[in-house]
């Protein structure tokens, strides 16, 4: 992996539009988003807004009021993924075009959405790279190739597909106008059209061509003329005939328009002087790459791929980088003392790295996010990061294991290697790491492949302990579980048999579970979660669907064992279902993420199905869930996907053995409220009735661990009147109790 300058990075926005975002709790039953901003991918001069573009979101700058706003999917957007975007000031739009050929206009009275394309049966990628304006006209292009949006009706008036050589398909990158033609920067070299009514730009043989073969990244227009750049090499056009110009030490990464031309490389801004190319302004983190850039007056707005946006002025940096994780994919989401702990990870199904984000993000309802690069002593990025466990020995220390790197103990000042650490260490080499754990005064780490597959490290003592187990198929574990009772669970490669394998090390016993029954009756063989519920039931998640174990600790017992299946709507519990995540909330309740089918929340005993979300019907960045963490004290439920995370505020909170702060909100209840009334700080899973003054019962029900709602209405389903209601509430043998008031007015 390239190394990088600074050894730590950590961003920090103090606009109060965002520290409110970041702070406290959001509101029952509602998300939010947790983008990264790292990667300005596209940006947009909107007057005092600038707008700028991230891969899965989108923040705007205003000057005027010195604050960052941000618009994603939870609060607005169509869709994510954004390819680009544009404003266009005479009609007072914003146009973003998303990967998936969604488009969405943007002005003040709302959001106008067009899936003309979206749902268009084109097999070509629809993602849509720039977006230009010429006449009240938006021309959208991609590998598709030229959409054209009128903008006085919001709809697709043309599109220009299949305008390359012999009318094949072509990837356009970008266009711009004469007053009378049309430029289009292609895969196919520089194509040109008329732009008068007579021209059908619809048939491929009314482009004219020029420098076939040539692959076309950018296309301005000056008043000295056209120019176009393919890779580091720039081109003009003068007098209607194309030459070359000149090159930059780097690839052209854009091309701007200001009075004169300008050219963005990844470590400059030159400007086009005599048609030789002068600095104007070298960027302080040289190899980052920088995606667009545009001029405002006196400053140059850069989309960075590291700093989010940059703003050049008088040759000072300063970067606008809304709060939010390093990066969007999530392998796994944990907890370390009070931060909720998001890595990027990780390996694939073929136990091959991933080359993810060096990056470990944190997030408090205090601070928001913030993140920090990984790197070594040699200043090189610690990459695919699977795990990361704090312990209790010599100064309450951090661990994180790497795939193909190792363990590494990290503080604020350096990251040191096991080896430096622990000299005696089992793990030496050949690191293909798979899991990370955490039990009593160990750690315990699975690496794939080596004889020794499991290591203990007893941190207390400094001891290790490496262990060859005597199932062949021991050698390929792909995560580790450390069960209440401390034997390990290890799901084995599903290339390699899978199943699980289940290990004591105090009795060196094991034993191999598989699909078989009476030998485990997994309902698959590639396990991929596990998760142990209140009942220390053991629920198993694998490529086709769930199953528990309701004793697990006599699994190594011997006897004959088959898992469990719930059953619900009369056939078994998401059967050929493929299960990547499980988490188990303060209700004791299960929540299922899937590969291709979104976030499933059940009862306690998986059959009666509470909620289900999907990308299509929440703001879900996608349907293919990698983790879930279900943070207990506020009920909020994050869910990574390999496109974004999210949270969803549950009402599932965790509960104690007193009733204690109990808070009801709101409280008076307004006539033309419509939401949840929010009962909290109950004893766990307290019954709780709700009567008028004459004691007449309106509703009962049962707090999901500390939480209770009530929606106002009565059992018949019938909004109450006006009036003082009284809350009961007490544990299951009534020994503890409280009594509180609702006023609906």
């Amino acid at each position: 992996m390239r190394p990088y300058r600074q050894t730590f990075l950590v961003f920090v926005l103090s606009w109060a539009a965002l520290v409110g975002f970041a702070q406290g709790q959001a509101p029952l039953f509602t998300w939010r988003s947790h983008t990264s901003y790292h990667q300005v991918i596209d940006i947009a001069l909107a007057g005092n807004r600038i707008y700028a573009a991230s891969p899965n979101g989108l923040f705007f700058v205003d000057l005027e009021e010195n604050s960052v706003s941000r618009l994603t999917k939870s609060n607005g957007l169509s869709a994510v993924n954004i390819g680009a975007i544009g404003f266009n000031a005479d009609q007072d739009a914003l146009l973003i075009g998303y990967s998936n050929g969604n488009i969405d206009i943007l002005r003040g009275n709302g959001i106008k959405n067009i899936r003309t394309v979206l749902e268009a049966p084109i097999a070509v990628n629809k993602m849509f790279g720039s977006i230009s304006f010429n006449d009240g006209l938006a021309y959208l292009t991609g590998d598709l190739g030229i959409i054209v949006i009128d903008l006085s009706r919001d709809e697709i008036v043309e599109s220009y597909l299949n305008i390359g050589e012999n009318g094949q398909n072509v990837r356009i990158s970008e266009v711009t106008f004469s007053a009378d033609s049309i430029f289009a920067a292609s895969a196919q070299g520089i194509l040109s059209a008329a732009l008068n009514a007579q021209t059908n730009r619809q048939d491929f043989n009314n482009w004219k061509r020029a420098f076939l073969g040539i692959d076309f990244e950018h296309i301005e227009i000056t008043e000295n003329g056209l120019f176009a750049s393919s890779g580091a090499d720039l081109f003009s056009n003068r007098d209607n005939t194309w030459q070359y110009l000149t090159s930059t030490s780097q690839n052209i990464q854009d091309l701007e328009v200001a009075g004169g031309l300008f050219v963005l490389t990844s470590n400059q801004i030159q400007s086009l002087q005599n048609n030789q190319l002068a600095t104007v302004h070298t960027f302080e983190q040289s190899g980052i790459a920088k995606n667009r850039f545009r001029l405002d007056q006196n400053s140059f707005w850069v989309g960075d791929s590291f700093s989010g946006l940059l703003r050049v002025t008088s040759g000072n940096e300063t970067s606008f980088l809304p709060s939010g994780p390093a990066a969007d994919p999530t392998w796994s989401l944990s907890k370390l003392e009070n931060d909720l702990v998001k890595l990027a990870g990780g390996f694939n199904q073929n136990i091959a790295a991933e080359q993810r984000s060096p990056f470990i993000s944190t997030f408090n309802f205090i601070d928001g996010w913030s993140s920090r690069l990984m790197v070594n002593s040699n200043g090189d990025s610690i990459g695919d990061l699977i795990g990361i466990q704090k312990i209790d020995g010599n100064g309450n220390e951090t661990f994180m294991a790497s795939h193909t790197q190792g363990l590494f103990k990290v503080d604020e000042l350096q990251v040191l290697t096991i080896a430096e650490v622990s000299p005696n260490t089992s793990l030496t080499s050949n690191f293909r790491l798979t899991a990370f754990a955490k039990d009593n005064d160990a750690l315990w780490v699975t690496n794939y492949g080596s004889a020794l597959s499991l290591h203990q490290w007893n941190f207390a003592n400094d001891t290790w302990q490496g262990y060859t187990l005597s199932n062949s198929r021991g050698r390929f574990p792909i995560g580790l579980f450390v069960a209440p009772n401390g034997n390990k669970w290890m799901p084995i490669d599903d290339n390699q048999g899978g199943g699980i394998l289940v290990f004591d090390e105090v009795t060196q016993t094991e034993r191999y579970l598989n699909t078989n029954g009476g030998q485990g009756g997994l309902t698959g063989s590639y396990v991929t979660s596990l998760a142990t519920d209140d009942n220390l039931f053991l629920w198993v998640g694998t490529d086709e669907g769930i199953c528990f174990f309701p004793n697990p600790d006599a699994v190594l017992n011997g006897q004959a064992l088959t898992a469990s299946v719930p059953i619900f709507e009369n056939r078994l519990l998401l059967r050929d279902e493929f299960i990547t995540s499980i988490a188990i909330d303060p209700a004791n309740r299960k929540w299922f993420g899937t590969k291709n089918n979104g976030l499933w929340l059940f009862s306690e005993t998986g059959e009666e199905l509470v909620q289900r979300f999907t990308a299509e019907n929440s703001p879900l960045p996608s349907n293919s869930i990698t983790s879930i963490f279900v943070e207990e004290v506020t009920g909020e439920v994050f869910i990574g996907t390999d496109k974004g995370l999210v949270s969803f505020r549950s009402d599932a909170t965790k509960g104690t053995l007193t009733h204690q702060n109990v808070e009801i909100y709101p409280n008076p209840v307004n006539s033309s409220f419509s939401g949840e009334i929010v009962i909290n700080g109950l004893v766990n899973n307290a019954i709780v009735k709700i009567t008028d003054v004459s004691g007449k019962l309106v509703k009962q029900t049962r707090a999901n661990g500390a939480t209770a709602t009530w929606n106002a209405r009565d059992v018949s389903g019938s909004r109450v009147q006006a009036g003082i209601y009284l809350v009961f509430s007490s544990n299951a043998d009534g020994t503890e109790t409280f009594v509180g008031k609702i006023a609906i007015i």
